[in-house]
């Protein structure tokens, strides 16, 4: 049996790996719940650095995606350069209640808002930490998480965010069906004009995550920024040939760009092309040397 002296400095080396801690760096909030974070995120990369990389996931999914992360960060040239916490959302971190009954389109967004509060409070958690920079990364659903980050919370809940084949304003046809627990597609002709085609899906799984990704998708972005008077922080890549969510509008290109925000088109760019571009432009964005 150990000692109580065994069992308080096993403590203590757990927690200072957990955040990569040092008589310098602890927190200074004493109400973080250390456990409570651990259960939240998994980590990759250099847990000594001070950029801090919070992954919102794209899907969405019922099971964190480590491998196209991975894929990422290899791409990135960052493996071993920054802390990248990837964060569960509630499907991932409780796939049972996705798969064993169909949700409403009302619970969907709740179960969103949750997931939306739990990424804020990982921000939060690095953010308190001395000399840490913390960056959001929003690829694909995780777009919309991290849109509606800075709708709840504001643009300063971080350092910069660069965010990845999403829509500000993505189309009714869109988001409707999916409420339903349909799925869309874009198809361009040659002159890159869309029509939208909507598609029933079998499974109660997939029709529930339909269902999340229209709980965010029907948001209204540019109203819901609008007060905000300077997205400097925000990079903003799209394809302008995106079968998932589309191309970003002139009317959203426009909204972004008059709030100073970087707005970087792929060209003829699909989603998995944009998300590549992403992947080499994250030194410049999270200023990685």
């Amino acid at each position: 049996m150990k000692t109580m002296m065994q069992k308080m400095l096993l403590l203590v080396v757990a927690v200072c790996c957990l955040t990569a801690c040092n008589e310098k760096d602890t927190l200074d909030n004493p109400t973080t719940d250390v456990k409570q974070i651990a259960k939240l995120v998994t980590f990759h990369g250099n847990r000594n650095s001070n950029t801090v990389i919070i992954n919102t996931q794209g899907g969405p999914e019922t099971a964190l995606d480590e491998r196209t992360l991975g894929d990422i960060l290899t791409k990135a040239g960052i493996k071993d350069q920054a802390l990248v916490v990837n964060v569960h959302q509630v499907q991932t971190a409780k796939p049972s209640l996705f798969t064993s009954r169909e949700i409403s389109f009302d619970q969907a967004k709740k179960y969103d808002q949750e997931s939306v509060a739990n990424l804020k409070k990982v921000v939060d958690f690095y953010k308190a930490q001395p000399k840490k920079k913390v960056y959001v990364l929003g690829i694909s659903f995780g777009a919309f998480m991290t849109q509606e980050l800075i709708a709840n919370y504001g643009k300063d809940v971080a350092d910069g965010y660069l965010i990845s084949v999403g829509r500000l304003d993505i189309d009714k046809e869109t988001w409707e069906p999916f409420s339903k627990g349909m799925v869309t597609r874009y198809v361009f002709d040659a002159s890159g004009n869309y029509t939208i085609e909507a598609h029933n899906i079998p499974g109660v799984k997939q029709k529930n995550m339909s269902k999340l990704a229209a709980g965010l998708g029907y948001h209204r972005y540019t109203k819901e920024w609008a007060a905000l008077k300077d997205l400097s922080k925000v990079t903003y890549v799209y394809g302008d040939r995106d079968a998932q969510v589309g191309p970003l509008s002139s009317a959203e290109i426009a909204f972004l760009k008059s709030k100073k925000a970087k707005v970087v088109l792929v060209p003829n760019g699909g989603h998995g092309t944009a998300i590549e571009k992403t992947a080499t432009m994250m030194k410049t964005v999270f200023n990685i040397k």
